[in-house]
């Protein structure tokens, strides 16, 4: 009795000793993930913002204040001047990016590489539910493991993950993944519980990014190839309906936002665009399939309908076609095919958007589709494994590696901060369409010559742009050149601008005429300028400056004064007050405030130093 006791205490110990191992087991490939990823992006802990960061996150007001829900789900994305709103339009509508964007400054402060943590934390996430789904589909935790590897590793997700702006590619792959890996249990196991969950992620994905939308022929596909249990068609479109109801509530709230469903496009370019799509799919999979030479690319249509481009794209998509249709029984190599296709072709151009009006393809926009196209890889490696195991992982190992480097030196080399993205982009892959910002750099700096050399050739590339005018005109003001700087700006004055543009423009253009002796129209502008952007401590300098410096001394305290009540911190404005106060012999205040000025700029502080010596000399001597 007593052997058999023990017999018994040992068996149920040998149990969880396997139950534990095979718990470990189970969270070893997430654990190599993560940690192969974050050696790979390991530069991005070090990187700043580039482009479009600056001004979504930097100088938008919704990320350093919280605000009521309601006004996030009104706001348009990428409108962050309230003046903006109802009158100038990106076409985004992407209410949770601005939420999310807060809570990373709550956590980090304005750290571009706290928020480039969290976009790589939601790719790692991301990567996490894609071998958990391509495990349900497949039933293969090894071809899962690898399909999921190759997906975090791919350099051409580096921009998605290293660019802030970019998450809201990463957001709605990730609430997509999980709204069909829920829907996928609740429809085989009848769970309300998970279809509603489903239903909540899907939420969270169209108010992410438009893509979301494209979950819905997922579900369909699915339903077709893949679902075990069949179904009437009234029972499925039944699941469907809490899904097109969001879409409903959606698709108000965007037209409300952004004054239309959809963008609107040319009708009678719609042949030649379905044609040339067979162009871009092609360029796509050569990003996926061929990663070398990756950056920001400035892709055009080809020339003729029967170039070569595109007869040899058309051509492809033929023989692939051909290919799914060999392999039609193999229906999740076909389901992920045409997952890929469903899910890309919001960017092909067919229908215009926001985005494809500006570029015809970007490597941020495959982030989504390539998820799906990875669960037809794991399937061909699964039959690669069944023939050849030790061979398939070899390759596997030599091509992850490759991609690990590549990721790596774009995270290092490209990605990392602005500087080095447009370098890299103008410099080395002769990508003019950020010219304009590589010359707004090398001016900042003082190498004025280069930044002429950039400013000129992106107004002829692109002559529509009115901040190009804008910034250029400042280089020519700063080189003494005010008379070049107006005909200019008077080039750029009937373009569309922002608010913040436009308040730019008066403001340049009042500094040109000022230089030319016309003071008179430069005092009127310069107060246009401050009226069109009340909260640019700048104008308000300007401005009072230009009073001082035309004698009227009393006007330039009035505007100096308005200023500092919008913004009592600024030390620039206290500077120029004082010396007003100088000029009108009120030593005192002049004194009081230079005594109480606190900067930590070494410029700013010899300044007041000279200034407040001055004054207590006027005061000592009488005047």
């Amino acid at each position: 009795m007593a052997g058999s006791v023990i017999k018994s205490a040992q068996g149920r110990k040998l149990i969880k000793m396997t139950v534990a191992y095979k718990g470990i087991k189970f969270y070893v490939p997430y654990f190599i993930i993560g940690l192969l990823v974050i050696t790979c992006y390991y530069p991005t802990f070090s990187g700043g913002f580039v482009l479009d960061d600056n001004i979504l996150i930097k100088d938008n007001p919704y990320v350093k204040k919280v605000h009521p829900l309601r006004s996030y789900l009104l706001q348009e994305d990428g409108v962050v001047d309230s003046s903006d709103l109802g009158t100038y339009h990106t076409g985004y509508y992407r209410p949770l990016i601005n939420i999310t964007y807060w809570l990373d400054y709550k956590i980090w402060g304005m750290k571009a590489s706290g928020f480039r943590t969290t976009n790589l934390m939601l790719h790692l996430l991301c990567s996490f539910v894609l071998l958990s789904l391509i495990t349900l589909l497949l039933k293969d935790r090894r071809a899962a493991f690898w399909a999921t590897l190759l997906f975090a590793f791919h350099p051409v997700n580096t921009e998605s993950v290293c660019i802030v702006v970019s998450r809201n590619n990463i957001l709605v792959t990730l609430f997509v993944l999980c709204s069909f890996y829920f829907y996928i249990i609740g429809w085989e196991h009848k769970s309300r519980v998970s279809l509603s969950v489903s239903v909540l992620l899907f939420i969270l994905a169209v108010f992410s990014k438009e893509f979301g939308v494209m979950a819905l022929p997922v579900f369909f596909l699915y339903h077709r190839l893949l679902a075990r249990e069949k179904r009437s068609l009234p029972v499925e479109a039944l699941h469907y309906s809490p899904f097109i109801f969001i879409l409903c509530i959606y698709f108000l709230l965007r037209q409300r936002v952004i004054g239309a469903f959809l963008t609107p496009f040319d009708a009678s370019q719609l042949l030649s665009r379905i044609y040339f799509s067979f162009y871009l799919i092609a360029w796509n999979l050569r990003l996926v399939f061929l990663p070398y030479g990756l950056h920001q690319f400035s892709l055009s249509y080809p020339t003729t309908l029967f170039a070569w481009q595109a007869v040899f794209s058309t051509g492809l998509i033929v023989a692939i076609s051909g290919i799914l249709w060999v392999f039609r029984k193999k229906k999740i190599f076909v389901f992920s095919g045409l997952c890929f296709l469903v899910t890309l072709f919001p960017v092909l151009s067919i229908i215009s958007t926001a985005s494809t009006q500006n570029a015809l393809i970007a490597l941020r926009w495959l982030y989504l589709p390539m998820a799906f196209m990875l669960i037809g890889v794991a399937w061909v490696l699964k039959r690669l494994f069944s023939r050849n195991a030790m061979l398939t992982e070899c390759l596997l190992c030599v091509f992850v590696l490759y991609l690990g480097a590549y990721s790596y030196v774009l995270n290092k080399n490209h990605w990392h901060d602005e500087d080095t993205f447009l370098i890299q982009e103008v410099l080395h892959f002769k990508n003019y369409l950020h010219a304009g910002g590589l010359a707004e750099n090398l001016f900042e700096k003082g190498n004025y010559k280069e930044a002429e050399k950039f400013f000129r050739i992106v107004i002829a590339r692109t002559p529509g742009l009115a901040q190009n005018y804008i910034n250029f005109s400042a280089l020519l003001i700063e080189t003494g050149r005010p008379h070049v700087a107006l005909s200019y700006l008077n080039r750029a004055e009937h373009l569309t601008m922002t608010h913040g543009e436009r308040a730019e423009w008066f403001n340049n253009k009042a500094m040109a005429l000022f230089r030319l002796g016309r003071h008179k129209e430069a005092l009127c502008l310069f107060k246009k300028a401050v009226t069109s952007a009340l909260n640019e401590e700048r104008f308000w300098r300007n401005l009072g400056s230009a009073y001082g410096a035309v004698g009227d001394y009393k006007s330039s305290i009035i505007y100096l004064r308005k200023g500092l009540t919008l913004h009592p911190g600024s030390a620039r404005l206290k500077l120029v007050l004082a010396m007003s106060y100088i000029n009108i012999r009120q030593y005192e205040k002049a004194i009081q405030m230079l005594e109480k000025l606190k900067c930590p700029e070494k410029e700013i502080n010899i300044k007041a130093s000279h200034l407040l010596r001055l004054a207590r000399e006027k005061l000592a001597n009488g005047g």
